[in-house]
């Protein structure tokens, strides 16, 4: 029996140190129906010219260049809009793929909508070390787990087709995977395959090592923590599926974090203790702990010239 189609989106910015790896990784896959769709951004540096010359070399790789600079989230959105299989893939720019990672995540999609896994971080000096997720359970992420720090990170997942209505067009605020997965998450559309399938490089040139210190809102780490995630919030409330009930804690919730940067925000502080197991898988806390980490999480922060975006 043929195997399905398959495409993987890839988006790539200056990244000609890296991008060779990253695409030999990709052919490499077990699983070979693959369709390869590279969207460069408008690099100013030879990350064009090594797409070129490595599409030469199979014919399952299609490249394009932007005419102008769409950014992060927009560029994603045309690659995916570019691509033709029922199941499509993210890839960065910069990591490196295990062999088995498609078919690994096409095996555990069962009739989800999307399906995401693990990452080992890989140091600049080509040591695999650690993971990226912790303490998740297959089949158990709500969307509310989601609303204040995300594990749903675009290089890990793979999904279906028929969930693009549900998440095109995808807003300007926030990044991309963070607002898929909460929607498959809202939908009980999501599942976790446990396996390490992608080598996640950490250097500073990095997007995801740009945003990962400020996704994990366990560690309230200032301004840009606070940015991220309120604007995350909102774009989680450009959502037009959500329920009132649900549209109402999430605005709520908004409300009381926008609070912090006029003071200490008793309403935050409330939502936090009583729905702490809801809002964050990655530690347990009870008594004391919880009760020290909300106060931590709800006192005031300083913010120059924030503007309340709706």
């Amino acid at each position: 029996m043929k195997e399905s189609l398959i495409s993987i989106a890839l988006c790539t910015y200056n990244g000609e140190t890296h991008i060779k790896e990253q695409l030999e990784s990709i052919l490499k896959q077990s699983y070979t129906n693959l369709e390869i769709i590279v969207v460069d951004d408008c690099s100013g540096d030879n990350t064009f010219s090594i797409l070129q010359q490595i599409a030469e070399t199979d014919t399952r790789i299609k490249i394009y260049q932007n005419d102008k600079n769409l950014g992060f989230n927009k560029n994603f959105e045309k690659a995916i809009s570019l691509t033709s299989g029922d199941l499509i893939a993210i890839s960065d720019q910069d990591d490196i793929w295990l062999p088995s990672k498609i078919q690994d995540l096409n095996n555990c999609i069962g009739n989800k909508w999307l399906v995401f896994s693990n990452s080992a971080f890989l140091t600049p000096a080509g040591i695999t070390q650690g993971k990226l997720v912790e303490n998740i359970i297959p089949n158990t992420l709500t969307y509310t787990a989601l609303l204040l720090n995300n594990v749903v990170t675009g290089h890990t997942i793979l999904f279906k087709r028929e969930f693009l209505p549900y998440v095109l067009p995808i807003p300007h605020l926030g990044y991309y995977d963070w607002y898929m997965g909460f929607i498959a998450a809202y939908h009980n559309q999501i599942d976790f395959c446990n396996k390490v399938l992608t080598r996640y490089r950490i250097h500073p040139g990095s997007v995801i090592q740009k945003r990962h210190s400020k996704i994990l809102s366990e560690n309230v780490k200032g301004e840009e923590n606070f940015r991220l995630v309120y604007a995350q919030l909102n774009a989680f409330l450009s959502y037009k599926g959500l329920k009132p009930e649900d549209k109402l804690f999430i605005e709520t919730l908004k409300d009381s974090y926008l609070k912090k940067t006029r003071g200490f925000s008793v309403n935050l502080f409330r939502i936090i203790m009583s729905r702490y197991d809801e809002l964050f898988l990655n530690k347990k806390r009870k008594g004391l702990s919880l009760l020290n980490f909300a106060l931590k999480f709800s006192r005031k922060i300083s913010i120059k010239a924030f503007e309340n975006r709706n």
